[in-house]
């Protein structure tokens, strides 16, 4: 007979999910069709700093392209699905940057009074390949866009923030902290939020993990994964729309998609006969279609395996730099 006190002290085991254990995924060398002529390498630090993206919010084996590179050097003959496929690699992407554009928009009087701001604009086409069955499980776009809403203004020639990032930009490392720091890496931190969101619906992960919320990644890595846990506040049976306790300071964005969660089975510890945990199972999908507030959004069920109820649980996975 568990006690009350010990009922109190039971926690929760976060379940993430994941293709299987041995999941793993290549980046392979992107082909660049933009216009950027700066000093970055597109080609390797896009799909570099992806592979890092995936690795930290995923927790699965990645391969970067530069490593790809290296075996294949030391591989032989073989060719680079035969590679993959020893490797036992699974999934393999590809991308083909489309653009890449970072603009400055100036407008006043020189040396007097000037308004200036920035945008970047990246648009890739992704690639995914299931590389056992040898076929494309995924061929789409995805672009992000980002201005400086914060426009600088230059009195008298005096050199702004927002000059001065613009100016230093091919100077900063591709994927560093500074760079993490800049109008351009924050737009890329979001367009792999987009992507990442993608890939998890269309490779169907669907075998359990057990990896506690503070598990640490595996590499070196200045990207940091955070679970944040909400739940379902009310649900409309009639319209299947849900509010959730998540918002604005979440970073929610409408069109993101968000896996519910109830409880599952019990977690017994064999030797002892003790109650240790509790499992969680996914039960459903919500889409955002409103963030109403730091801690207030919308969503509308996209997916429901059992019953969803008021007091379920929503869960984001989000990486950001540390």
């Amino acid at each position: 007979m568990i006690s009350r006190i010990k009922l109190l002290s039971i926690f929760f085991i976060s379940f993430l999910i994941t293709n299987t254990l041995q999941s793993q995924v290549a980046f392979f060398k992107f082909k660049d069709k933009s216009s950027y002529k700066g000093n970055w390498n597109l080609s390797y630090d896009i799909p570099d700093f992806l592979s890092r993206y995936f690795r930290e919010k995923f927790q699965l084996n990645i391969i970067s392209p530069q490593s790809i590179e290296s075996l294949l050097k030391e591989s032989g003959s073989q060719t680079l699905y035969e590679l993959l496929i020893s490797k036992n690699y699974e999934y393999l992407i590809n991308g083909t940057i489309t653009e890449f554009s970072i603009n400055r928009l100036i407008a006043g009087e020189p040396k007097v009074a000037q308004y200036e701001t920035y945008s970047n604009n990246i648009e890739i086409e992704f690639e995914i390949i299931e590389l056992k069955s040898n076929r494309i499980i995924f061929l789409e776009k995805i672009d992000q866009k980002s201005s400086d809403l914060g426009i600088g203004i230059t009195i008298f020639g005096k050199e702004t923030e927002t000059k001065k990032e613009f100016n230093s930009l091919n100077q900063i490392k591709f994927g560093s902290d500074e760079f993490l720091r800049t109008l351009v890496g924050k737009n890329l931190l979001q367009l792999c939020e987009k992507f990442s969101s993608r890939f998890e619906k269309i490779i169907n992960l669907n075998k359990i993990e057990i990896i506690k919320d503070t598990s640490p990644s595996k590499t070196k890595s200045n990207l940091k994964r955070k679970i944040i846990t909400g739940e379902i506040l009310f649900i409309d049976d009639d319209t299947k729309e849900v509010f959730i306790n998540l918002g604005k300071k979440d970073n929610l964005q409408v069109g993101m998609i968000l896996p519910i969660y109830a409880e599952g089975d019990t977690i017994i510890d064999k030797s002892t006969g003790e109650l240790i945990g509790i499992t969680d199972k996914k039960i459903g999908e919500i889409e955002i279609i409103e963030v109403r507030g730091d801690r207030f959004s919308l969503g509308l069920i996209k997916e429901e395996k059992e019953k969803i109820t008021k007091g379920n649980k929503i869960r984001k996975i989000e990486v950001s730099p540390e």
